[in-house]
């Protein structure tokens, strides 16, 4: 296992981040980021986390070091509901009156603060204290590898009743401001004079009310790139982070399946051949080494935005960790028919699987149609994974078919003699997707192209999955 711990030398910002606070993702597609701020108390901290999980939706938590020194239990609860957590410094001091080397210690100590309690990493995402910052300031966090993130509205829910502020007035804010990439600010504390929590009370009729506009919800992560997986364990970011990897640590014969993002701590999951997961700043949650039936392999490792993975293995059978079940295959399959793919519904929490002859099984989750008895000669089906309003599903031919999801294209009758696609990741900030290639390259529909290994694949290399944060 492999536990989240501070980088002894600063990682740098990701492609693309620097230079700038950040007010809203980047996107055209109808999404918000709720962004909570912890520092002074957690009186509302509670309710806050009650009605995400009762809603299904993703936050990002910006921790003052302060805070979770002083609510080291609740810290710890935000981060086993699954939530990502940023850094909002140390003790929260204005930063245009600090030196650049008290900067980097406000950031860095609450780093190092976070991650002793709560086991999460908050890198890369770092909140000014008041939004009080400035050109020099932004370069001096970007120096230690954090993106500033301010907000597209803050709900003023911290003035308190006694500031004139009510739950209805913040859900106004939230709507006359609304945009795709809307980035939301609230607090968990309560109001110092009359310890009113407004931000926890209007939270349920926030999410309502966007849900009712045709909004979804992410995590700040939505603005990170993609990580691509090597079949000897190695991984190659792009525009993310790296939190380490297989390479060198396999068994003989052993190679890797598939990789799964945690989208609460920012680090993943690499699924082996031998059925046994290797965690990279993500909790480990168990696996399926030394307990696969003969002649049964595992075929996909599935994350949702919380709670845990799933390993699904040829015969259909699904096995949950850390994360609830809802039913498998198992047994269903016709002959000569394998379990190949596995996604997760963020609206339900079930899922989908994808099998050998084109078809999609749903658990918990819509039927919204396959390729069942569609499929070219010689064509089959290598993945599915989960878009806005549904699934797409990926052929061998780079062929993407969507379904309940729109469509951004494919590679159909563009891939060179003798080249596969073998992987699809989806943008959650776009909605569009990446397309892996047996090459090493990835194509870009609808989502920003930050690199691949097409042409620097050693030998005997192979690439065997690919995944978005």
């Amino acid at each position: 296992m492999v536990s989240p711990a501070a980088p002894s030398v600063a990682r740098p910002a990701p492609t693309g981040l620097g230079g700038q606070e950040w007010t809203a993702v980047k996107t055209s597609s109808k999404i918000v980021a709720l962004t909570l701020d912890a520092g002074a108390n957690a009186d509302g901290l509670k309710s806050i986390l009650g009605t995400l999980s009762e809603d299904r939706v993703p936050a990002t938590f910006f921790l003052t070091g302060d805070f979770t020194k002083s609510f080291p239990a609740q810290a710890r609860a935000i981060v086993a509901a699954g939530y990502r957590v940023g850094d909002h410094s140390m003790t929260h001091p204005y930063f245009t009156k600090l030196t650049d080397a008290q900067m980097r210690d406000q950031v860095l100590n609450a780093q190092r603060e976070i991650i002793s309690v709560t086991g999460a990493d908050p890198w890369p995402w770092f909140r000014f204290p008041y939004g009080d910052r400035n050109a020099h300031t932004i370069s001096v966090v970007n120096s230690v590898g954090f993106v500033p993130v301010g907000w597209t509205v803050d709900t003023l829910g911290w003035e308190g009743t006694s500031g004139g502020i009510t739950v209805q007035k913040i859900v106004n804010r939230v709507l006359a401001n609304l945009k795709p990439g809307e980035i939301v600010l609230m607090h968990c504390g309560s109001n110092p004079t009359d310890h009113s929590t407004l931000d926890a009370d209007a939270l349920p009729a926030v999410i309502s009310d966007l849900k009712a506009r045709g909004y979804s919800f992410v995590t700040l992560d939505a603005m990170l790139g993609y990580r691509v997986l090597l079949g000897d364990g190695d991984i190659r970011q792009y525009a993310t982070a790296s939190f380490g990897s297989s390479l060198g640590k396999l068994p003989t014969g052993v190679r890797t399946v598939g990789i799964a993002a945690d989208h609460s701590t920012g680090g993943y999951w690499v699924l082996k051949s031998d059925g046994g997961v290797n965690n990279f700043n993500a909790p480990w949650s168990g696996s399926l080494y030394g307990k696969l039936p003969a002649r049964v392999k595992v075929t996909a490792i599935a994350a949702g935005r919380n709670d845990g993975y799933l390993i699904l293995t040829s015969d259909g059978n699904v096995h949950g960790f850390a994360r609830p079940l809802y039913g498998s295959d198992l047994g269903r399959l016709p002959a000569g028919v394998t379990a190949v793919g596995l996604t997760i519904d963020t609206v339900t929490g079930g899922y989908w699987i994808l099998t050998s002859n084109g078809g999609v099984d749903n658990f918990n989750a819509p039927s919204l149609g396959s390729l069942a008895g569609r499929l070219p000669s010689g064509v089959r089906p290598v993945a599915i994974a989960a878009g806005n309003g549904g699934y797409y599903l990926l052929t061998s031919n780079g062929d993407v078919h969507a379904f309940g999801a729109p469509g951004h294209g494919s590679l159909l009758g563009k891939l060179p003699a003798g080249v596969t696609a073998v992987g699809l990741a989806v943008d959650a900030a776009t909605g569009g997707y990446w397309v892996l290639k047996s090459n090493g390259g990835v194509n870009d529909f609808n989502a920003p192209w930050y690199g691949s290994l097409a042409n620097k694949l050693g030998s005997g290399q192979i690439v065997t999955g690919i995944v978005g944060q």
